[in-house]
């Protein structure tokens, strides 16, 4: 009997196994990945083309090289080109994954003496959990991001051509219309540059000598007045607020002004810095290339701030606008802007190049 009683319980014990091992098999993706996390089992050795999909994820961040996973390393590294933030990075990964059915486990920006790197940990649509290194390659990645530069041109220009000329960076001009007479001879010295309409709306402050362009003013005026600032500029590549603080809460002022922008192929800028601004309003409605930009104030900042957040805002978003006067404060400022864009990857551009983009 005691025979008999031992033989039951080692089938038994046989079936038990036998279900674990078939459990096992038939779930080997999720048993794999557990011993993954536990730590009993090493991630697998990421190649490029891997898996298809994780061939599609590579060029959706994009990764620029895949170093394999040392002796003793817990983690691939991947490496990615400088221009662009690692949240940038990981957002793009995060979509990616999500979209095509995979999922973020963790992701966290690790902050070094010298650099900075990303451990992202991710489970694959395919069922593969991947513990992930990202770090910043030595090369930049191509045309990451972009930087527009545009000075304020007044009657000091004679004192700063041959800095312009210096310049190994495109640039841009703000011109008053009316102001255009006294600049002609020196602007005919610089070596090139974009002409923008530096145009005087109306403002809170006493603007009287800039003619500007007033509320009161019927649209035909507005139309002509528009005319005669082309004229003066016939280069212009677009318009860009000077004053008008009031004038952009205007929106039948806009609608007159945009208008015949349109007809000109002309984009507007809104420099006001207004938060009751109706400027992205009216454009979206004549599907008019618009942009919203603080330029440097010397009450809110001072340079090299100014200049680190535009750097940095060309980083995050792509491309950005430095916008300054002329005077030799802002040419000692931007000594070293070509070094720094050039360390962070930034590509300089004209401002013509950004609106394309718009």
């Amino acid at each position: 009997m005691k025979k008999k009683s031992s033989l039951i319980i080692l089938i038994s014990l046989l079936i038990v196994i036998l279900v674990g091992i078939f459990s096992v098999i038939s779930n080997r993706p999720a048993f794999e990945n557990t011993l993954v996390a536990i730590g009993i089992k090493e991630a697998p050795i990421l190649q490029a083309n891997a898996d298809p999909y994780i061939q599609e994820l590579l060029e959706a961040i994009p990764v620029s090289k895949i170093v394999p996973k040392k002796k003793n390393a817990s983690r691939i590294i991947w490496q990615v080109g400088r221009g662009i933030s690692y949240p940038n990075y990981l957002l793009r990964a995060q979509k990616h994954l999500e979209s095509h059915g995979g999922k973020v486990l963790s992701m966290e920006e690790i902050h070094a003496n010298r650099a900075s790197k990303v451990l992202l940990d991710f489970v694959a649509p395919f069922g593969d959990t991947f513990h992930i290194e990202m770090q910043m390659a030595d090369t930049f990645y191509d045309n990451t991001s972009r930087l527009a530069v545009a000075f304020y041109t007044n009657s000091k220009l004679k004192l700063f051509s041959s800095h312009l000329n210096q310049l190994k960076y495109p640039y841009s001009l703000l011109i008053t219309p009316s102001e255009m007479p006294e600049l002609k001879n020196e602007l005919e010295k610089l070596n090139g540059y974009e002409s923008v309409i530096w145009l005087p709306m109306e403002s809170k402050q006493k603007i009287q000598k800039y003619k500007p362009i007033y509320i009161h003013h019927s649209e035909n005026d507005i139309r002509t007045m528009l005319q005669d600032a082309m004229e003066q500029i016939p280069s212009a590549i677009g318009v860009a607020t000077r004053f008008g603080d009031r004038a952009v809460e205007q929106q039948a002022l806009l609608h007159a002004i945009f208008r015949p922008l349109k007809e000109h192929h002309l984009w507007f800028m809104d420099l006001t810095n207004n938060r009751y601004s109706k400027t992205q309003e009216v454009c979206d409605e004549i599907s008019l290339k618009c942009r919203l930009e603080k330029p440097f104030n010397p009450n809110q900042t001072n340079y090299s701030d100014y200049i680190k957040s535009v750097l940095r805002m060309a980083q995050r978003s792509g491309k950005a606008i430095l916008m300054l006067p002329l005077c030799a404060e802002t040419f000692k400022a931007i000594e070293n802007l070509e070094a720094d864009a050039m360390e962070q990857g930034t590509e300089f551009i004209s401002l013509s190049h950004i609106f394309q983009k718009e």
